[in-house]
């Protein structure tokens, strides 16, 4: 199985990431990268998920992978209430890293069509 955790030094200069790693935590922080501890030798880093990277990264990272990583996707705007966006990014945020990796590998293949098909399948 391909590694899905990768440290701001491990990320320089792959995609569109610059060469530091500095520039990279502070881009993780803006745009809210899905991060966890990684204790080592110096200490603890933080190392981000390959899912929350952007698609040139992702391509940089695995090619095979993510062939077809060339733009980033239009950014979704939740409707005025916010509450169903609310929802879903608890749900997010509360699944292990495992349930999230399964769900990241299941709509890329899949796509929100193939979720949406699963779930109405599940609702009859």
């Amino acid at each position: 199985m391909d590694k899905e955790w990768f440290t701001a030094e491990e990320l320089k200069g792959k995609g569109e990431l610059g060469k530091s790693p500095q520039g990279i935590n502070k881009r993780a922080r803006e745009n809210n990268w899905r991060w966890q501890r990684r204790y080592g030798k110096q200490g603890v880093t933080k190392e981000y998920h390959i899912g929350s990277l952007p698609l040139s990264t992702q391509n940089a990272l695995y090619p095979q992978r993510y062939p077809l990583a060339a733009e980033e996707p239009a950014a979704y705007t939740p409707s005025d209430d916010g509450e169903p966006a609310a929802h879903l990014q608890g749900y997010l945020m509360a699944m292990t890293p495992d349930e999230y990796a399964v769900l990241l590998d299941f709509l890329a293949e899949n796509g929100a069509a193939g979720l949406l098909d699963l779930i109405s399948k599940a609702n009859k």
